[in-house]
């Protein structure tokens, strides 16, 4: 038994590694009009979700993903997500469900520079608020954990998950909204607190968790200033099942009222000039530790730092208890606090992986949407290897957290908002050069690995 998981997890690391390469072809050269031959749609369309994107690759490796569209004038916003991938060793397949997601939006800012948002889930993370009284997740301080969904399917068996695409839909003239869905994640919970204890619980699954549901939702909405509010829904469904050291716990006897959870993101640039700075516009600095954040993060780019994006780091969540009939909320007016961290070897470690690939899934967006971008570069494949030679984008000194104090397992439902300064209404865009920046939201995507006959 012990052998096998070794090879599960060999196995999910080569995989993570080498899929860029091994399963997205290179593009030569792209006009507009060509990605439908990728998507089944082109970018000219107001909306569309492909939910049956297939890509073979070599070595029996095969996967499926979904792609989703909103199209408003000039800004544009996009979802590439996996829905699971398989590969065939002899005469096994494993299967893999990787709740991988890059959110994307384009657009013009009021003096006509041009922009690229990524938005990517980091990871999870648990802490006990034994240190001080801030309720902040202080890694290295007090008790830390990631919560890595990644499991063999002989772990729960009851429990089958399923991933479901949520298509781009119209709402109103002004609102669109689009997602995913996973179901049934069981996870396993790593060492955050020393090197040792990281390769250990990453390697053995010393404790592992059933999430019933993770969501990752978009609302777009326009105003009639030209800005956009994409409002990003996520849902943390309860812990259903813990195991400890093979041993199965109900999940409250584990998880202490002292214990909180964070979703953890991070942000990375790998082109044009930008600074990061409070609603107010006060200009920060990359932190080492703990900082707590008393209003949004505001991206300002060009030499004027004209305001070009905002984070909103929602601030009210509600619980909500899964084990009723019907579920019961617990609270509606729980509030989330916000605050910068210091990053960590191990966090770097958990989404180095994804850099790469999420660097060339981006490239290859702006290249498409943007005419700039294709007078500047002859081919795609030449802006790819542009972005892969740059640096900051495996190299983020920029990490944030939005931490629930109040949890107990229950699931949680929250909404931070990005907010977009386009130039949609604007009257006349001023003749300002234009600037391409992209950034990225960072994420570990998360893994399940089905073992079966075929």
């Amino acid at each position: 038994m012990r052998a096998m998981k070794i090879k599960i997890m060999t196995l999910w690391v080569v995989i993570l590694l080498a899929m860029p390469f091994v399963l997205i072809p290179n593009a030569s050269a792209w006009t507009a009009g060509d990605e439908a031959a990728v998507f089944g749609h082109t970018f000219e369309e107001e909306y569309w979700t492909n939910d049956s994107i297939r890509v073979e690759g070599e070595s029996g490796t095969n996967a499926s993903l979904t792609a989703s569209f909103v199209h408003v004038g000039e800004f544009s916003s996009f979802l590439i997500a996996f829905n699971n991938m398989n590969t065939t060793d002899g005469e096994n397949v494993t299967e893999m469900i990787l709740p991988y997601q890059l959110f994307g939006m384009y657009f013009k800012t009021p003096q006509n520079r041009e922009v690229f948002i990524g938005a990517i889930f980091a990871f999870l993370l648990a802490h006990n608020e034994t240190y001080g009284s801030n309720n902040l997740p202080d890694v290295g301080n007090e008790p830390a954990w990631y919560v890595i969904p990644l499991a063999s399917d002989n772990t729960w068996p009851e429990y089958t998950p399923a991933v479901e695409p949520i298509p781009a839909t119209k709402i109103s003239d002004t609102q669109y909204r689009f997602g995913m869905r996973y179901h049934n994640l069981t996870c396993r919970v790593v060492d955050a607190n020393n090197p040792l204890g990281f390769w250990l619980s990453l390697a053995i699954p010393i404790l592992q968790v059933v999430i019933s549901e993770l969501v990752i939702q978009y609302d777009i909405t326009i105003d009639e200033t030209g800005q956009v509010h994409a409002e990003t829904l996520y849902t943390i469904g309860q812990v259903k099942e813990l195991r400890l050291w093979g041993v199965d716990h109900a999940p409250a006897d584990i998880i202490v009222d002292s214990m909180e959870i964070s979703a953890v993101h991070y942000l990375s640039v790998f082109t044009s000039q930008y600074t990061v700075a409070t609603e107010a516009g006060v200009e920060l600095t990359p932190p080492t530790a703990t900082t707590p954040l008393d209003e949004d993060i505001s991206i300002r780019v060009g030499n004027n730092n004209e305001r070009a994006f905002d984070i909103g780091l929602g601030r009210e969540y509600s619980l909500i208890n899964e084990t009723t009939d019907p579920w019961t909320t617990v609270s509606t007016d729980e509030t989330a606090l916000n605050t910068l961290l210091g990053v960590r070897l191990s966090d770097l470690i958990l989404v180095a992986w994804q850099a790469p690939f999420s660097a060339w899934l981006f490239a290859h967006m702006a290249y498409g949407l943007s005419a700039q971008l294709r007078s500047v570069y002859a081919t795609v494949g030449s802006m790819v290897a542009n972005v892969a030679a740059g640096s900051v984008f495996h190299n983020s000194n920029w990490w944030y957290g939005v931490t629930f104090p109040e949890w107990g397992s229950l699931r949680i439902e929250q909404d931070p908002v990005y907010t977009a300064y386009t130039n949609l209404f604007a009257e006349s865009p001023s003749g300002a050069g234009v600037l391409v920046i992209i950034l990225v939201v960072g994420v570990i995507a998360v893994v399940w690995l089905l073992r079966r006959r075929r």
